[in-house]
C-alpha cells in the first residue's frame, strides 16, 4: 500500500525544504494540479518538478509531496494523472540517464546511508579517502579528487539520505501505479508503464502486470515503453513476460519492436546472435528521438548503447562478429566512429595492459583488430586515434597494423 499523504493543510511547509528554501508554496501548487484549468494545471506540474528535482537532486519536500501526487494516480476523476506520474518519476530517480548508467542498486543504497548515518564529520573523511585511493587507476584518481575538492562529506551524506528517502516515497505507490495500466487514457497507461520502470524490488508484482499489459496494449507507444519497463523491473524475467516481449519482436512499428529488443536484452542471459544483430540494429538506427517514447527523452540509441553495456561478457564474440558484418556491409552514410566505438567496447572490457602483445591477446580481441584493418574504419578522421588511445591500443593504422604483425 502507498504511504497515507498527510492533508496538505497539516504540514508545517515553511520547515520542509525544497531547491530553492522553505516549501511554502507547494500548498497552492496541489490544488493547482487539480484545477478546471489545463494550463494551470500544466504549469503546477512543471514547477512542482522543478522545485522537487533539480539537476537530478532530491530534497525535504520530495519524499512529503510524493504521496499527494500518488493520491492523484489512484484517482480516476483526477485530470491529467499521466503528469503526476511524471513528477513521480523524476522524483525516484532523478536523472534518469545517471540512474541507467551507474547501475542503481535501491538496496545497496539504503545499506549505505544506514552505515554512514552514525558517522562523524572525521570517521566520513577517512571513509572518503579510502573512496579516492580504491580508485581502479590515475584518471579515476584524479576525477574523485576533483569531485572531493567541492563537495562536504556531510552534505553528500544528507544528499544520499534524501534520495532514498525520496525514491521509497515513490515506490510505496506502486500497487497504485500497476491499477493505473488499466487506465482508460493511453498517456495514464504509457507514463504509469514508465514509471514502474524504476522498482526491481517489486519484480514479482510488476512481471505479471506488465505481461499482461505487453499481450493486450493496442498503443503502440504504450507497449514499446512497457517493454523497456519490463527490461528494467524485471531483469529474471520468466516465462510469460519473455513470451509476451517475443510476440512485439513481430510489430510493423519499428520503435516498439526495437523495444521488445531492448526488454529481451536485459533478462535473457545468453543473448542469441539474432537478438544481438536487432540490438545493435537499434543503436545504429535510432537516429533521431521517438516522439513520446519516455525513457531518455526518446533517445532509443542511447538506451540500446546502455543496454549492450549491460551484456554479459559471454556474448562478446557474437558482437564482435556482427559488427564486422556491418562493417563489411558499410556504406557511406554508415557512421565509422559509432562502429568502431562498439566494436572496440565489444572486444576490450578493460584497456590492454602496458606490456602486452599482439598475441596475449583473446582470440575475440584479434579478430576485432582484424577486421578494422581490413576496412576503411580506421580512416575515419581524428576521433580515431583517441578511441584507440582509450583502450591502450596503438593509436594508428600504421602502427597498429605493425603490432599486430601485419
Amino acid at each position: 500500500m502507498s504511504q497515507r499523504s498527510i492533508p496538505a493543510g497539516e504540514v508545517d511547509w515553511s520547515s520542509v525544504s525544497h531547491a530553492y528554501g522553505p516549501a511554502v508554496e507547494i500548498p497552492g501548487l496541489l490544488r493547482s494540479v487539480r484545477s478546471d484549468s489545463q494550463e494551470t494545471r500544466r504549469g503546477a506540474y512543471g514547477d512542482l518538478a522543478d522545485l522537487l528535482v533539480h539537476q537530478g537532486s532530491r530534497y525535504e519536500a520530495s519524499a512529503v509531496v510524493a504521496p499527494h501526487l500518488i493520491d492523484i494516480v489512484a484517482d480516476p476523476s483526477a485530470p491529467d494523472r499521466f503528469a503526476a506520474c511524471q513528477v513521480l518519476a523524476a522524483i525516484a530517480v532523478g536523472d534518469e540517464s545517471s540512474w541507467l548508467s551507474d547501475r542503481s542498486d535501491p538496496a545497496e543504497m539504503r545499506a549505505e546511508v544506514r552505515r554512514r548515518a552514525p558517522m562523524s564529520r572525521e570517521q566520513l573523511e577517512v571513509r572518503h579517502r579510502a573512496w579516492v585511493a580504491a580508485a581502479a587507476n590515475e584518471e579515476e584518481r584524479s576525477a574523485r579528487e576533483r569531485r572531493a575538492q567541492w563537495r562536504d562529506v556531510e552534505a553528500d551524506r544528507d544528499e544520499e539520505r534524501l534520495t532514498i528517502e525520496a525514491y521509497d516515497a515513490v515506490r510505496s505507490g506502486v500497487p497504485v501505479y500497476v491499477a493505473a495500466l488499466e487506465a482508460p487514457e493511453a498517456a495514464v497507461r504509457l507514463y504509469a508503464a514508465h514509471l514502474l520502470a524504476w522498482f526491481p524490488e517489486e519484480e514479482g508484482l510488476l512481471g505479471p502486470a506488465l505481461a499482461d499489459l505487453i499481450r493486450r496494449e493496442p498503443d503502440p507507444v504504450v507497449a514499446a515503453t512497457a517493454c523497456v519497463a519490463a527490461g528494467l523491473s524485471c531483469p529474471d524475467g520468466g516465462e510469460a513476460l519473455i513470451g509476451a516481449l517475443s510476440t512485439r519482436r513481430d510489430s510493423a512499428d519499428r520503435g516498439e519492436r526495437w523495444s521488445a529488443v531492448l526488454g529481451l536484452s536485459r533478462m535473457v542471459r545468453h543473448p542469441d546472435r539474432s537478438l544481438v544483430r536487432d540490438l545493435y540494429s537499434c543503436l545504429f538506427g535510432a537516429v533521431t528521438p521517438v516522439p513520446h517514447w519516455p525513457f531518455l527523452d526518446g533517445d532509443m540509441a542511447s538506451m540500446a548503447a546502455l543496454t549492450i553495456a549491460d551484456l554479459s561478457p559471454d556474448v562478446a564474440g557474437d558482437r564482435v562478429d556482427v559488427l564486422a558484418e556491418r562493417a563489411a556491409a558499410a556504406d557511406p552514410s554508415t557512421d565509422n566512429v559509432t562502429l568502431l566505438t562498439a566494436l572496440l567496447d565489444a572486444a576490450f572490457p578493460e584497456p590492454v595492459p602496458d606490456a602486452a602483445e599482439f598475441d596475449d591477446l583473446t582470440l575475440v580481441q584479434r579478430r576485432t583488430l582484424a577486421t578494422l584493418l581490413g576496412g576503411n574504419i580506421l580512416r575515419s578522421g581524428a576521433m580515431v586515434a583517441m578511441l584507440l588511445r582509450r583502450y591502450n591500443l596503438p593509436d594508428s593504422e600504421r602502427q597498429l597494423r605493425t603490432w599486430c604483425g601485419g
